[in-house]
């Protein structure tokens, strides 16, 4: 079930009013977990039938696997014991998410690398369940958290269930640690002050994804499937339009899932502020995919010695933690390339402001605040063309050959043709290999050696400008204080147009979030 569709609205509707009915927090608790597991369980039975229910399925045993090991944990009789029951449930956890996610992906690198795989294994092939980078992370700070001591006691199935599979995070986040949930499960509430927040942030994450991301995605799908047709300034354009899609559509899930929270009388975590904004790599980090960037340095840079090692040490941790965070994105190289690319650049940055105390980062000229955050989106774009790019199956018509470019070889075409597709660079190649271009003209037209150029520059340029509003409102909290007064009349007048102009997108079908296949 898709936030953005009729389903999911009817059944948020039936939970909201039974959950709120229901007499005591305990029974409350019980029903979300049922929820949950329904919400979750519908996934595998609209892609596979009843054959799908093995994704709930398994999702159920690891989750109660890692609450064994929790209590284990807890009642283990040394460190020693304590540290080996760790180190066994992390890796189980790990291997779980490698071999449903990395198989094929590590299988493909050997087979690159020349490796002769037995054919056998060359048809392997694995189901991936739905949210399982997520949720592993989840699993593994908790079982972390209990062996550090900084959960030291055992909350109950129950409530170790529900901080798993609580639904309006479930499947892309953000992800939540146990001081994020547990201290609000035995007595979730809600305020008139709370229903408007959280009604807000629905109606908000749904513009983001319904106007702004869905139809931004229709736009740059052309260049991204076909980079190599297109000018070097639609190609980078593509890349500003995908920066502008992903996070509409990833901080839209996030704020209908924080508003949905909310209705329940929960709150969780706020994922992003206002990142096209950050004036450097470390800022932005500090702005976008929040709960991922803090997992990422409390559970693997801090461990592999964070900046307590020497100053090569810290840079090579941080590159090291990027790249596996780019990883964890997907199983490609692209997404390998994507993690490195912003290790490299923190390390970077680091060096010259840290180490040779260069600073890179205004904090009053405005001239430069301003030039500063552009350069960051230039270099946060041609990071999306990395994390945009992949591959492209076509056939020849004439022919009939199949043709097959690995997503790979999209991302380096893509980027190489930033900087090198001028308008005029098809004609010059044409004449530079011998060829008449008079003579072209005369029989193909003028457009024969014109590369494609975008040219929906109104609906760009108005959801720039609303990428603009959704991050100034990130950027000053509390800029819209005085308006809350009227939060009833403006909530149905507002909800009202919005309602208008996603109906018939949503009539039509529902696009499924950016982040669901992570």
């Amino acid at each position: 079930m898709l936030f953005n569709s009729f389903v999911f609205l009817a059944f948020f509707a039936v939970v909201y009013i039974v959950y709120w009915n229901l007499a005591n927090n305990t029974g409350r608790r019980y029903f979300l977990i049922c929820a949950s597991i329904v919400f979750y369980a519908t996934w595998g039975l609209q892609s596979e039938g009843w054959w799908g229910l093995r994704w709930a399925a398994h999702f159920l045993f690891m989750v109660a696997v890692n609450y064994a090991f929790t209590r284990l944990i807890l009642n283990a009789s040394s460190d020693v014991v304590k540290g080996r029951l760790l180190k066994f449930i992390v890796v189980f956890d790990l291997l779980n998410l490698g071999i449903f996610k990395y198989f094929t992906f590590f299988r493909d690198v050997l087979i690159d690398l020349g490796v002769n795989m037995p054919p056998e294994v060359e048809s392997i092939g694995f189901f991936l369940p739905l949210a399982i980078s997520f949720y592993t992370f989840q699993l593994v700070a908790y079982v972390v958290d209990v062996s550090r001591g900084k959960i030291d006691r055992d909350h109950g199935p129950a409530r170790f269930f529900l901080f798993i599979l609580f639904f309006p995070q479930l499947i892309a986040g953000p992800i939540m640690r146990s001081d994020d949930f547990m201290s609000q499960l035995d007595n979730p509430s809600i305020d008139r002050r709370r229903m408007y927040d959280g009604l807000w942030l629905i109606l908000g994450g749904l513009v983001k994804k319904v106007v702004l991301a869905d139809p931004m995605g229709v736009i740059v799908a052309p260049v991204f499937s076909a980079p190599h047709t297109y000018d070097g300034w639609s190609l980078f354009l593509a890349a500003a339009c995908f920066s502008l899609q992903v996070y509409c559509d990833f901080s839209g899930y996030t704020d209908i899932a924080r508003g949905i929270a909310n209705l329940l009388g929960y709150q969780i975590p706020e994922n992003f502020r206002a990142p096209y904004f950050a004036r450097s790599a470390r800022e932005l980090w500090q702005r976008w995919h929040i709960t991922l960037t803090t997992w990422l340095r409390d559970y693997i840079y801090i461990p592999l010695g964070g900046n307590r090692l020497g100053t090569a040490r810290t840079y090579f941790n941080l590159a090291v933690t990027f790249t596996l965070g780019g990883l964890w994105h997907g199983a490609d190289y692209t997404y390998v390339a994507w993690g490195g690319f912003w290790g490299v650049l923190l390390a970077v940055e680091r060096f010259v402001e840290d180490d040779l105390g260069i600073n890179t980062t205004p904090r009053k000229n405005r001239v430069l605040i301003v030039l500063k955050v552009a350069f960051m989106f230039f270099l946060f774009c041609l990071g999306a063309i990395m994390f945009r790019s992949q591959p492209l199956h076509y056939i020849d018509s004439f022919t009939g050959e199949v043709f097959q470019y690995s997503s790979a070889r999209m991302m380096v075409d893509h980027l190489a043709g930033v900087f090198t597709q001028w308008p005029g660079a098809a004609a010059s190649q044409f004449l530079a290999s011998g060829g008449d271009t008079a003579f072209a003209y005369s029989i193909f037209g003028d457009e024969i050696l014109q590369l494609n150029s975008m040219s929906n520059w109104e609906p760009i340029f108005t959801m720039f400008l609303a990428l603009g509003f959704f991050h100034l409102v990130q950027y000053r909290e509390g800029l819209f204080d005085d308006w809350r007064k009227y939060d009833p009349y403006l909530l149905f007048a507002l909800g009202t147009i919005v309602a208008g102009l996603i109906m018939p997108a949503v009539a039509v079908g529902s696009h499924s979030f950016i982040y669901f296949v992570f």
